[in-house]
């Protein structure tokens, strides 16, 4: 800083005048160096030396204000120093701040470096994507279109598989509807068959029952005792029987002669009735299923016995003319 005008002041710490310790003028110090005049004359100088005392005050006042405004400064420079290297020591920590700020942006602009080349990167590898996507579309779309044209195709035969299809249904149900009346036609006849059928098989169950009863029959039939006795049975329900009744009547009980007749595959009861040796008649009676009518028939008759071969009696006519084998 300069050096104040017209007072030979310098640095006020280094100042050893009249002012103080603090550099601020004395005011006693001052006057005390106002020289008093002395001895004869001094009334005429009094008048010079009150001038020169004002002048003197004067110019000590001014010095002093002087004095007190470099004071102010001095102090002011002081406060300034303070701030300065409180700010100084400020600047040192901020600039050690700076410096990691200034390193932690340079990593920060690496990584921001790294993530564009990464994200560069990614968008060449996105810009090569969307072109094989582009390719892919277009690809999608001429295999659309195609379909497309496919759809219409199948469309058009759709619609006149469809025409068919209403023709033919109309066709079918023509013949579905001849072929409901053909149904119900089969049905009635179905009806009346299966009303047959059960006749038939009403028939059949009646024939069988028959022919299980003709087996039985011929098997029984088979053997001459049981033939002998169904043809007594079959005689006794004819009307040749009363005829015999009649003549007993008038001769008495007859002798009764039942064989078979010899050689013939199914043969025939021979009766022989015999009264007294006045009479004879003789009856043929066959018990075979196959045998048709009359079943029951007068084979002779007559009064002369000497052509007829007289045999014991095996039978005997019992209660209401009947015939009853043994005696």
């Amino acid at each position: 800083m300069a050096q104040p005008e017209g007072n030979g002041a310098g640095d006020p710490r280094r100042q050893d005048g009249p002012e103080g310790r603090n550099g601020a003028p004395d005011e006693g110090d001052a006057t005390a160096e106002i020289p008093v005049p002395e001895g004869p004359g001094a009334e005429n100088g009094d008048a010079d030396a009150s001038e020169d005392a004002g002048e003197l005050r004067h110019r000590l006042e001014a010095r002093k204000r002087h004095l007190k405004e470099l004071y102010d400064e001095i102090s002011t420079l002081r406060l300034a120093a303070d701030e300065a290297r409180v700010r100084a020591e400020a600047s040192g920590t901020r600039v050690a701040e700076l410096e990691e700020e200034r390193e932690r942006l340079r990593e920060r602009i690496a990584e921001f470096e790294e993530e564009e080349r990464r994200r560069w990167r990614r968008r060449e590898g996105q810009d090569r994507r969307v072109a094989r996507l582009g390719r892919e579309l277009e690809r999608r779309d001429a295999e659309i279109q195609r379909l497309e044209t496919l759809v219409e195709q199948r469309a058009g035969e759709i619609e006149a598989y469809g025409r068919e299809t209403k023709d033919a249904v109309s066709r079918k149900d023509v013949a579905l509807e001849e072929a409901l009346r053909r149904i119900e036609g089969l049905e009635r006849d179905l009806e009346e068959r299966e009303s047959v059928a059960a006749d038939l098989g009403d028939t059949i169950g009646r024939l069988r029952a028959e022919l299980d009863l003709e087996y039985e029959l011929r098997r029984r039939m088979a053997e001459p005792e049981n033939r002998i006795r169904a043809g007594i049975d079959l005689f006794n329900g004819s009307e040749h029987l009363r005829s015999v009744g009649s003549i007993s009547k008038s001769l008495g009980s007859p002798e009764v002669h039942v064989a078979l007749e010899p050689d013939v595959d199914e043969p025939p009861i021979i009766l022989t009735f015999t009264w007294q040796g006045i009479t004879w008649q003789a009856y043929a009676a066959n018990p075979g299923l196959a045998v048709e009518e009359p079943r029951v028939y007068q084979t002779g008759a007559g009064e002369d016995l000497s052509g007829v071969d007289h045999e014991p009696p095996n039978a005997r006519l019992g209660p209401g003319g009947r015939v009853f084998l043994g005696l």
